[in-house]
């Protein structure tokens, strides 16, 4: 019975009824140590393969639903550009989900959720152009500076180029977000894009 459960890593009680384990014994193996309770409606078999900051994601996903995408801080971090661990999960979630939830940091955005993201299967992340883009676009909240040194990093670190992020931006109509701290980023022997 549990073995299915393991293959799935976390899942949703909808998950478990598919598989015939109803609500009542749910709980009795969430109560016995057998199951975990991640949060309210996510479990989580104990041997199952996401660990750490990855079932993090998974988590905030699946919580938050198919348009949601790991962004901000978390991907940051993700793509080792900050080495501060964000307290809180960063999200990109629909422009009309409103949500206050302590664990997670909201982005609400109206920008295409399918558009520069990596799909990692139980969860989905900005790739790291679409990261540096929405670091200038919610530079407010993540932080200019920030936003400025992590796109400086991956550069001198050959990670991307300025032609990539541009498109990057372009194809996500962010350009005017990126374009004032252009020069900024550009060095002097690369000129205009």
């Amino acid at each position: 019975m549990l073995d299915p459960l393991k293959r799935k890593g976390i899942f949703q009680l909808k998950d478990a009824k598919k598989m015939g384990i109803s609500q009542s014994s749910l709980s009795r193996l969430v109560a016995s140590g057998k199951i975990l309770r991640v949060e309210s409606g996510l479990y989580l078999h104990p041997d199952s393969s996401p660990e750490g900051v990855e079932r993090d994601y998974v988590v905030a996903c699946m919580k938050f639903g198919s348009g949601s995408v790991i962004g901000g801080m978390t991907a940051l971090f993700h793509y080792h550009l900050v080495e501060e661990v964000p307290q809180r999960v960063w999200i990109l979630v629909p422009y009309d989900r409103k949500t206050r939830h302590p664990t997670y940091r909201c982005l609400r955005t109206k920008t295409n959720p399918k558009i520069g993201i990596e799909d990692h299967g139980a969860y989905r992340i900005t790739n790291l152009e679409r990261t540096l883009v929405e670091a200038f676009r919610y530079a407010s909240k993540i932080g200019l500076r920030t936003a400025l040194h992590a796109t400086r990093t991956a550069l001198l670190e050959h990670r991307t180029t300025l032609e990539k992020i541009h498109a990057q931006a372009k194809a996500l109509g962010l350009v005017k977000f990126i374009e004032k701290y252009w020069e900024t980023l550009i060095p002097e022997s690369q000129g205009n894009i």
